[in-house]
Protein backbone atom coordinates (compact mmCIF):
# COMPACT_ATOMS: atom_id res chain seq x y z
CA UNK A 1 0.00 0.00 0.00
CA UNK A 2 2.76 2.46 0.96
CA UNK A 3 4.64 1.55 -2.20
CA UNK A 4 1.58 2.32 -4.34
CA UNK A 5 1.10 5.68 -2.61
CA UNK A 6 4.73 6.58 -3.25
CA UNK A 7 4.38 5.55 -6.90
CA UNK A 8 1.30 7.75 -7.33
CA UNK A 9 3.00 10.70 -5.66
CA UNK A 10 5.97 10.27 -7.99
CA UNK A 11 3.64 10.15 -11.02
CA UNK A 12 1.91 13.31 -9.82
CA UNK A 13 5.18 15.14 -9.30
CA UNK A 14 6.38 14.20 -12.79
CA UNK A 15 3.11 15.01 -14.57
CA UNK A 16 3.23 18.01 -16.91
CA UNK A 17 -0.33 18.93 -15.90
CA UNK A 18 -1.12 18.20 -12.26
CA UNK A 19 -4.82 18.94 -12.73
CA UNK A 20 -4.93 16.72 -15.83
CA UNK A 21 -3.28 13.86 -13.95
CA UNK A 22 -5.73 14.19 -11.05
CA UNK A 23 -8.67 14.27 -13.45
CA UNK A 24 -7.46 11.11 -15.20
CA UNK A 25 -7.09 9.35 -11.84
CA UNK A 26 -10.63 10.32 -10.84
CA UNK A 27 -12.00 9.33 -14.26
CA UNK A 28 -10.55 5.81 -14.14
CA UNK A 29 -11.58 5.26 -10.53
CA UNK A 30 -15.11 6.35 -11.37
CA UNK A 31 -15.16 4.06 -14.43
CA UNK A 32 -13.96 1.16 -12.25
CA UNK A 33 -16.75 1.87 -9.75
CA UNK A 34 -19.37 1.95 -12.53
CA UNK A 35 -17.91 -1.23 -14.01
CA UNK A 36 -18.35 -3.06 -10.70
CA UNK A 37 -21.94 -1.86 -10.42
CA UNK A 38 -22.68 -2.90 -14.01
CA UNK A 39 -21.26 -6.38 -13.44
CA UNK A 40 -24.16 -7.17 -11.14
CA UNK A 41 -26.67 -5.88 -13.70
CA UNK A 42 -25.04 -8.05 -16.37
CA UNK A 43 -25.42 -11.15 -14.20
CA UNK A 44 -29.07 -10.31 -13.52
CA UNK A 45 -29.67 -9.87 -17.27
CA UNK A 46 -28.19 -13.31 -17.93
CA UNK A 47 -30.37 -14.95 -15.27
CA UNK A 48 -33.48 -13.31 -16.71
CA UNK A 49 -32.74 -14.48 -20.26
CA UNK A 50 -31.22 -17.90 -19.64
CA UNK A 51 -27.80 -17.15 -21.13
CA UNK A 52 -24.16 -16.70 -20.11
CA UNK A 53 -22.71 -13.42 -21.37
CA UNK A 54 -21.51 -11.65 -18.20
CA UNK A 55 -17.97 -11.39 -16.89
CA UNK A 56 -14.67 -10.77 -18.64
CA UNK A 57 -12.39 -13.15 -20.50
CA UNK A 58 -8.94 -12.68 -22.01
CA UNK A 59 -9.06 -13.35 -25.75
CA UNK A 60 -6.17 -15.83 -25.66
CA UNK A 61 -8.28 -17.90 -23.27
CA UNK A 62 -11.15 -17.72 -25.77
CA UNK A 63 -9.29 -19.43 -28.58
CA UNK A 64 -7.52 -16.46 -30.20
CA UNK A 65 -3.89 -17.29 -31.07
CA UNK A 66 -1.45 -15.19 -29.07
CA UNK A 67 -0.14 -13.64 -32.29
CA UNK A 68 -3.65 -12.38 -33.11
CA UNK A 69 -4.70 -11.07 -29.68
CA UNK A 70 -3.53 -7.57 -30.67
CA UNK A 71 -6.20 -7.51 -33.40
CA UNK A 72 -8.74 -6.72 -30.69
CA UNK A 73 -8.76 -4.96 -27.35
CA UNK A 74 -7.42 -8.07 -25.61
CA UNK A 75 -10.43 -8.85 -23.44
CA UNK A 76 -14.07 -9.81 -23.85
CA UNK A 77 -16.65 -7.93 -21.82
CA UNK A 78 -20.39 -7.47 -22.43
CA UNK A 79 -21.97 -4.20 -23.50
CA UNK A 80 -24.35 -2.49 -21.09
CA UNK A 81 -28.01 -2.55 -21.99
CA UNK A 82 -28.33 1.20 -21.34
CA UNK A 83 -25.64 2.12 -23.87
CA UNK A 84 -26.99 -0.26 -26.51
CA UNK A 85 -30.53 1.12 -26.18
CA UNK A 86 -29.31 4.71 -26.43
CA UNK A 87 -27.15 4.04 -29.48
CA UNK A 88 -29.74 2.06 -31.41
CA UNK A 89 -32.52 4.53 -30.57
CA UNK A 90 -30.41 7.39 -31.92
CA UNK A 91 -30.67 6.19 -35.52
CA UNK A 92 -34.48 6.05 -35.50
CA UNK A 93 -34.79 3.55 -38.34
CA UNK A 94 -37.56 1.17 -39.37
CA UNK A 95 -35.73 -1.95 -38.19
CA UNK A 96 -37.93 -4.25 -40.28
CA UNK A 97 -36.15 -2.98 -43.39
CA UNK A 98 -32.65 -3.84 -42.12
CA UNK A 99 -30.38 -6.75 -41.32
CA UNK A 100 -28.38 -6.20 -38.12
CA UNK A 101 -24.73 -7.31 -37.98
CA UNK A 102 -22.66 -7.24 -34.79
CA UNK A 103 -18.92 -7.29 -35.55
CA UNK A 104 -17.02 -8.86 -32.67
CA UNK A 105 -20.22 -10.32 -31.27
CA UNK A 106 -18.62 -12.22 -28.39
CA UNK A 107 -21.10 -14.37 -26.50
CA UNK A 108 -24.08 -12.78 -28.23
CA UNK A 109 -25.54 -10.23 -25.82
CA UNK A 110 -25.83 -7.48 -28.44
CA UNK A 111 -27.57 -9.95 -30.77
CA UNK A 112 -30.19 -10.66 -28.14
CA UNK A 113 -30.75 -7.01 -27.31
CA UNK A 114 -31.13 -6.29 -31.03
CA UNK A 115 -33.74 -9.06 -31.21
CA UNK A 116 -36.12 -6.84 -29.26
CA UNK A 117 -36.44 -4.93 -32.54
CA UNK A 118 -38.06 -6.43 -35.66
CA UNK A 119 -34.91 -6.72 -37.78
CA UNK A 120 -35.21 -8.98 -40.82
CA UNK A 121 -32.20 -11.00 -39.71
CA UNK A 122 -29.48 -10.70 -37.03
CA UNK A 123 -25.89 -11.86 -37.60
CA UNK A 124 -22.99 -11.96 -35.16
CA UNK A 125 -19.45 -12.21 -36.55
CA UNK A 126 -16.91 -13.41 -33.97
CA UNK A 127 -13.23 -14.24 -34.48
CA UNK A 128 -12.66 -16.03 -31.14
CA UNK A 129 -13.74 -19.67 -31.36
CA UNK A 130 -14.42 -19.94 -27.63
CA UNK A 131 -16.73 -16.94 -27.60
CA UNK A 132 -18.52 -18.12 -30.73
CA UNK A 133 -19.20 -21.51 -29.16
CA UNK A 134 -20.80 -19.85 -26.13
CA UNK A 135 -22.89 -17.64 -28.44
CA UNK A 136 -24.23 -20.72 -30.27
CA UNK A 137 -25.30 -22.24 -26.94
CA UNK A 138 -26.84 -18.94 -25.87
CA UNK A 139 -28.93 -18.68 -29.05
CA UNK A 140 -30.40 -22.08 -28.21
CA UNK A 141 -31.24 -21.14 -24.60
CA UNK A 142 -32.17 -17.44 -24.93
CA UNK A 143 -35.66 -16.46 -23.79
CA UNK A 144 -37.41 -13.08 -23.79
CA UNK A 145 -41.04 -12.02 -23.93
CA UNK A 146 -39.93 -8.88 -25.79
CA UNK A 147 -38.20 -10.74 -28.64
CA UNK A 148 -39.35 -9.61 -32.10
CA UNK A 149 -36.65 -11.11 -34.33
CA UNK A 150 -36.04 -14.86 -34.07
CA UNK A 151 -33.63 -15.15 -36.98
CA UNK A 152 -30.30 -14.97 -35.10
CA UNK A 153 -27.15 -16.37 -36.68
CA UNK A 154 -23.77 -16.47 -34.89
CA UNK A 155 -20.88 -16.85 -37.37
CA UNK A 156 -17.27 -17.81 -36.59
CA UNK A 157 -15.33 -15.67 -39.08
CA UNK A 158 -12.92 -12.79 -39.67
CA UNK A 159 -14.93 -9.60 -40.22
CA UNK A 160 -12.24 -8.26 -42.56
CA UNK A 161 -12.85 -11.04 -45.06
CA UNK A 162 -16.35 -12.34 -44.31
CA UNK A 163 -18.99 -11.27 -46.85
CA UNK A 164 -21.74 -9.12 -45.40
CA UNK A 165 -25.42 -9.95 -46.01
CA UNK A 166 -27.26 -8.34 -48.90
CA UNK A 167 -29.70 -5.50 -48.46
CA UNK A 168 -29.87 -2.58 -46.00
CA UNK A 169 -27.50 -3.05 -43.06
CA UNK A 170 -27.00 -1.78 -39.54
CA UNK A 171 -23.48 -2.68 -38.45
CA UNK A 172 -22.58 -2.56 -34.76
CA UNK A 173 -19.12 -2.59 -33.16
CA UNK A 174 -18.54 -2.52 -29.41
CA UNK A 175 -14.86 -1.58 -29.09
CA UNK A 176 -13.92 -4.95 -30.55
CA UNK A 177 -11.02 -4.05 -32.84
CA UNK A 178 -7.57 -2.53 -32.51
CA UNK A 179 -7.23 0.85 -34.24
CA UNK A 180 -5.37 -0.44 -37.30
CA UNK A 181 -7.83 -3.33 -37.75
CA UNK A 182 -10.75 -0.96 -37.27
CA UNK A 183 -9.28 1.34 -39.92
CA UNK A 184 -8.89 -1.58 -42.32
CA UNK A 185 -12.51 -2.57 -41.83
CA UNK A 186 -13.70 1.01 -42.32
CA UNK A 187 -11.78 1.28 -45.58
CA UNK A 188 -13.44 -1.94 -46.79
CA UNK A 189 -16.86 -0.65 -45.78
CA UNK A 190 -16.15 2.74 -47.33
CA UNK A 191 -15.47 1.04 -50.66
CA UNK A 192 -18.67 -1.01 -50.36
CA UNK A 193 -20.67 2.06 -49.33
CA UNK A 194 -20.82 3.26 -52.95
CA UNK A 195 -23.58 0.69 -53.52
CA UNK A 196 -27.12 2.10 -53.38
CA UNK A 197 -28.15 0.03 -50.37
CA UNK A 198 -28.40 1.84 -47.00
CA UNK A 199 -25.44 1.23 -44.70
CA UNK A 200 -25.27 2.49 -41.10
CA UNK A 201 -22.48 1.72 -38.63
CA UNK A 202 -22.64 2.30 -34.87
CA UNK A 203 -19.39 2.20 -32.88
CA UNK A 204 -19.66 2.15 -29.07
CA UNK A 205 -17.13 2.46 -26.25
CA UNK A 206 -17.91 2.23 -22.52
CA UNK A 207 -15.38 4.97 -21.75
CA UNK A 208 -15.11 7.34 -24.74
CA UNK A 209 -15.20 6.88 -28.51
CA UNK A 210 -12.21 9.23 -28.71
CA UNK A 211 -10.06 6.26 -27.63
CA UNK A 212 -10.25 4.86 -31.16
CA UNK A 213 -8.50 7.97 -32.46
CA UNK A 214 -8.89 9.31 -35.98
CA UNK A 215 -9.99 6.07 -37.68
CA UNK A 216 -13.17 7.73 -38.98
CA UNK A 217 -11.27 10.53 -40.73
CA UNK A 218 -10.76 10.59 -44.49
CA UNK A 219 -13.60 8.26 -45.48
CA UNK A 220 -15.07 9.08 -48.88
CA UNK A 221 -18.52 7.48 -48.82
CA UNK A 222 -19.32 7.15 -45.11
CA UNK A 223 -20.29 10.29 -43.22
CA UNK A 224 -20.74 11.06 -39.55
CA UNK A 225 -24.40 11.18 -38.56
CA UNK A 226 -24.11 11.54 -34.79
CA UNK A 227 -21.38 11.53 -32.13
CA UNK A 228 -21.60 11.63 -28.34
CA UNK A 229 -19.13 10.47 -25.70
CA UNK A 230 -19.96 6.76 -25.86
CA UNK A 231 -21.00 6.16 -29.47
CA UNK A 232 -20.59 7.46 -32.99
CA UNK A 233 -22.87 6.75 -35.95
CA UNK A 234 -21.74 6.88 -39.57
CA UNK A 235 -23.51 5.98 -42.80
CA UNK A 236 -23.55 6.26 -46.55
CA UNK A 237 -25.95 8.59 -48.35
CA UNK A 238 -28.73 6.01 -48.44
CA UNK A 239 -28.19 5.19 -44.76
CA UNK A 240 -28.25 8.83 -43.71
CA UNK A 241 -31.52 9.29 -45.57
CA UNK A 242 -33.16 6.51 -43.54
CA UNK A 243 -31.73 7.49 -40.13
CA UNK A 244 -33.45 9.97 -37.85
Amino acid sequence: MIGKIRQKLTELSQAESKSGWLYDQWKWRYFHYQHQQQAQLNLAWDREHGVETAGELQLDAAGVPQADVARGNGVYRPLTEKLFRAAIASIGIDAAKFTFVDIGSGKGKVLFMAADLPFKHIVGIEYAAGLHEVAVRNVASYRSAAQKCRSIEPVHADALTHALPDGPLVLFIFNALAKEIMRGLLKKLDHDATAPRPLILIYTNLRNVAEVGDVFNGLQNLYEIRRVRNYVVIGNDAGRAMAA
